[in-house]
């Protein structure tokens, strides 16, 4: 092999290994973008997550108010107020 041909062999395999280098730097790069988004969605999710189950315990604390004899109560007591009355 002549010293003509050992440098284009060099330069070939020089611009290819840059061209790899290239490509899987573009590549790490694309995936920490991605990463970094998909953190992002998570803790977003993370935070309706809290909010909701919050919200839903607050619900819970209204139900068992509904549903006790309290609100029955309060119920007949509105009602006497806004003008009820039983029937003769």
């Amino acid at each position: 092999m002549d010293e003509q041909k050992k440098n284009r062999l060099a330069a070939a395999v020089t611009v290819n290994v840059i061209i790899l280098m290239v490509i899987l730097v573009a590549v790490i790069i694309y995936q920490l973008v991605e990463i970094v988004g998909q953190n992002n969605e998570y803790k977003q999710l993370a935070r309706e997550y809290e909010y909701y189950s919050r919200l839903l315990e607050d619900k819970k604390d209204e139900l068992d108010f509904f549903e006790s004899e309290q609100y029955e109560e309060y119920l007949l007591e509105l009602a006497f107020k806004l003008g009820y009355h039983y029937p003769n």
